[in-house]
């Protein structure tokens, strides 16, 4: 059962506890991230639940990101950034209670714009915080993949890795000196 309750102790974790369980190494925690994110022993962030309502939103935000799998990308940055984890699990858990108060349905399974823009625009209203950072980080992670620079008809960096920078001038040879 969701309740306020449940969504204050996420994000009371997140705040609190957000630099102390950023500082443990990721190796300390398991690595299935389709199951969720152990933050502390039998607590999980991001379980599958959350990692549809965070695939649907994006989706709902960048029209393709499923394509490039943002799921996975955005499951890799929050299981690096766990104080981050805890944050926009608790976001995405506010989502979905509006969406089943509202609509009977979870988030994920809505299909009418009609009925998933108005949670959107509440969310980006009365969350803003949450809906910048998370927005943020999709648009970030979505254009950041070379497929989508295909799509726009970019062929990526100007200098890919190894190779000098050409914004910095030349460095002159020595000639050896001719008598």
């Amino acid at each position: 059962i969701n309740t306020r309750r449940k969504f204050l102790k996420t994000l009371a974790i997140g705040f609190i506890g957000g630099k102390v369980i950023s500082s443990i190494p990721g190796s300390a925690f398991a690595k299935n991230l389709d199951k969720g994110i152990e933050i502390q022993k039998g607590y999980i962030v991001f379980n599958e639940d959350t990692q549809k309502i965070m695939e649907a939103l994006a989706e709902g935000l960048v029209p393709g990101s499923k394509e490039i799998d943002i799921k996975s990308k955005v499951m890799n940055y929050v299981n690096r950034d766990r104080a981050a984890a805890t944050f926009f699990d608790a976001g995405l858990w506010n989502i979905n209670s509006i969406s089943k108060s509202k609509y009977k349905k979870a988030f994920y399974d809505l299909t009418d714009k009609n009925e998933i823009n108005p949670i959107i625009e509440y969310v980006k209203a009365k969350n803003s915080t949450f809906f910048n950072q998370f927005r943020y980080l999709i648009i970030r992670l979505y254009y950041s993949d070379p497929i989508v620079w295909k799509k726009l008809s970019y062929s990526g960096p100007p200098q890919t890795k190894g190779f000098m920078d050409y914004a910095e001038p030349p460095k002159q040879s020595k000639k050896p000196k001719t008598k």
